[in-house]
C-alpha cells in the first residue's frame, strides 16, 4: 500500500470518531494501541476474497504485550501468508495434528514498532509444531507446499517488515501485508545465531488484509470457548 492510500484510510477512519476517541487516537503511541488481546474477525486476500475460515483452527487469537511479545493461535494464519496457495486445502487437513490449541499450547513470536504514531511495524512469527509429536507433521506440511527436503527445519522464523497497521476506533486493528512489505526467513544454528533460511522465496508471500477485534477475555478463555463449538 502506498503512502497516499495509507493516509486516506487513516483520514476516513478519523472522520468517524468522537472527539474523545480522536484525541486518544492522536496521542496514544501505536505500540500501546496494539497491546492487548485480539481475535481475527476478517481476512481477505489480494483479490478481496474472504479467507477468514481458511485460517481459524478454530479461532485466530493473539496477545501482544509491552515487551514486544506475541502469543496465540496465529500459526495457521502465518503459514497461509507465507506458503498459501493451491496446496492450502491439503496442508490445512494436517493443522490439527500440528498445533495443539485444544490444550492451550500456543505459538510465539515478536512485534516491533517505532516510537510515537506510525503506520507500519515489524512482526516475526515463529513457526513451530506445538503438539508433542508435531515435528514430523510440520515437515509434512512444508513438503506439501514443495519445500525441498534439504531445507526442512523444525523451527522457522518468518519476519515481515513494513507491515501496514491502522485502527478503526480503539477496538479494531487492521494489518496489511502489501507490496511495500518485505519478508525475511531465518532459523537458528547450534549456538542460537540467526541464519537465513532459503527454503522458500521471500517474495512469494500472500498479500493479505487482516482485521482484528479487541477482546477483554483472556487468550485462554477465547480459545477454550472457540474449541467448544469446533
Amino acid at each position: 500500500m502506498n503512502f497516499l492510500k495509507r493516509l486516506l484510510i487513516v483520514a476516513l477512519a478519523v472522520a468517524t470518531f468522537t472527539s474523545c476517541e480522536l484525541n486518544e487516537l492522536l496521542t496514544t503511541p501505536t505500540k500501546q494501541q496494539m497491546q492487548g488481546t485480539w481475535v481475527l474477525t476478517k481476512a481477505t486476500d489480494n483479490q478481496g476474497t474472504d479467507i477468514t475460515q481458511k485460517l481459524s483452527f478454530p479461532v485466530t487469537a493473539i496477545q501482544l504485550t509491552d515487551d514486544n511479545g506475541m502469543v496465540g493461535t496465529m500459526a495457521p494464519m502465518f503459514t497461509y501468508l507465507v506458503y498459501g496457495g493451491s496446496k492450502w486445502a491439503e496442508a490445512a487437513g494436517k493443522m490439527d495434528q500440528l498445533f495443539d490449541y485444544v490444550n492451550m499450547r500456543f505459538n510465539t513470536g515478536e512485534f516491533f514498532v517505532a516510537d510515537g504514531q506510525v503506520d507500519n511495524f515489524t512482526v516475526e512469527a515463529k513457526l513451530q509444531a506445538t503438539t508433542i509429536a508435531g515435528g514430523g507433521a510440520l515437515t509434512d506440511i512444508l513438503t506439501i507446499f514443495g519445500v525441498n527436503t534439504s531445507f526442512l527445519q523444525q523451527v522457522i522464523y518468518h519476519k515481515f517488515v513494513n507491515v501496514a497497521v491502522f485502527f478503526d476506533g480503539k477496538d479494531t486493528m487492521i494489518w496489511e501485508f502489501d507490496p511495500q512489505t518485505e519478508a525475511f526467513y531465518n532459523y537458528k544454528n547450534s549456538v542460537g545465531n540467526m541464519v537465513p533460511w532459503t527454503g522458500w522465496a521471500t517474495n512469494n508471500f500472500q498479500k493479505c488484509r487482516f482485521v482484528f477485534t479487541r477482546k477483554t477475555l483472556k487468550l485462554e478463555d477465547i480459545v477454550r470457548t472457540a474449541n467448544q463449538g469446533y
